[in-house]
């Protein structure tokens, strides 16, 4: 029978690591963020994962040690390395808490490390300063490294998310394979009704956006979404797609884009977490999918759905 992994879930958002690891071998005993609307909808749908609000910048090691844990999963800020940002790195204000735990992890005792690592950000983190010193970080404390490009494409989803991911371990990681086929659902199999409430453009915002809108037609079977930021709700451009439907053009619902993420069946929000920020969430959170083809890297992982 395959040991239980204890795992630290670090920036938790809404769980996209904890969906991935269901049925797996693992035990999240820590989900950590600061967000209070993603904690919420993180404690509704993983009651037993110990979700709560912890400064990343002041933790201190022993939170992230104590009772023994064998794996971290991390998705710090990406605002330091996105191209819509400044690309300001390691002195953007959002690296403190990457930077803490760097220094942390540098400090903590070798027998309390974890055996296992892994991290997400979006494609502008290869590179950068805070790249080039976890690597080396982490390769100095006996780790080997898997690193790779990922978009959700490859696995089979209708709906592009390319991000860097980071596999890390004290043993031996699984030979590299290419990633397992899939053949692809259309686009109208992850949505919800057609023209729901609240959703739809306004015909002046189609009039004066309308050419600079990816506008996709779930009729259309090779239909293929664009990714999903923060910014979705708020930003008409630049932050996701949009449908076709008998009334006009309409929103993704924050419903339909946790599906194209493949979070669970089940997966809820707070009934009381407004749209805009259900949006902000969904477009900070992680392609289930994604994560489940990275996890493969680890052999001491077994039984992750697929």
């Amino acid at each position: 029978m395959a040991k239980v992994l204890r795992a630290l879930e670090l920036f938790c958002g809404i769980g996209g690591f904890a969906a991935a690891v269901s049925g797996a071998n693992v035990r999240v005993v820590g989900s950590f963020d600061q967000d209070r609307g993603a904690l919420d909808a993180y404690r509704l749908n993983f009651t037993d994962h110990g979700a709560r609000a912890v400064d990343l910048e002041r933790v201190g090691g022993w939170e992230l040690t104590a009772g023994g844990i064998d794996f971290w999963w991390l998705s710090p800020p990406c605002q330091p390395y996105c191209e819509r940002g400044t690309r300001r790195d390691l002195e953007d204000p959002r690296a403190r808490s990457l930077l803490n735990l760097l220094e942390l992890f540098s400090r903590i005792p070798d027998g309390r490390l974890p055996c296992h690592l892994a991290m997400e950000n979006v494609a502008g983190f290869v590179g950068s300063e805070a790249h080039g010193r976890l690597t080396t970080l982490l390769a100095s404390r006996g780790y080997h490294l898997r690193e790779r490009l990922l978009c959700p494409t490859e696995l089979g989803v209708p709906a592009r998310r390319p991000r860097f991911y980071l596999a890390a371990s004290r043993g031996p990681l699984a030979p590299e394979a290419p990633p397992e086929f899939r053949p692809r659902p259309p686009l109208a199999a992850y949505l919800g009704e057609e023209c729901p409430d609240g959703l739809l453009l306004e015909a002046t915002v189609l009039q004066r956006f309308g050419p600079a809108l990816p506008i996709v037609d779930p009729a259309d079977p090779a239909a293929v979404a664009t990714c999903f930021t923060s910014g979705y709700g708020r930003s008409l451009t630049a932050s996701g797609s949009y449908l076709r439907c008998s009334a006009g053009v309409r929103r993704f619902s924050p419903e339909e884009i946790a599906r194209l993420l493949h979070f669970p069946s089940g997966f809820r929000f707070p009934p009381d977490l407004p749209l805009r920020k259900r949006w902000q969430l969904v477009g900070n959170s992680l392609s289930v999918a994604a994560v489940r083809e990275v996890l493969r890297a680890f052999p001491a992982l077994e039984g992750a759905q697929k």
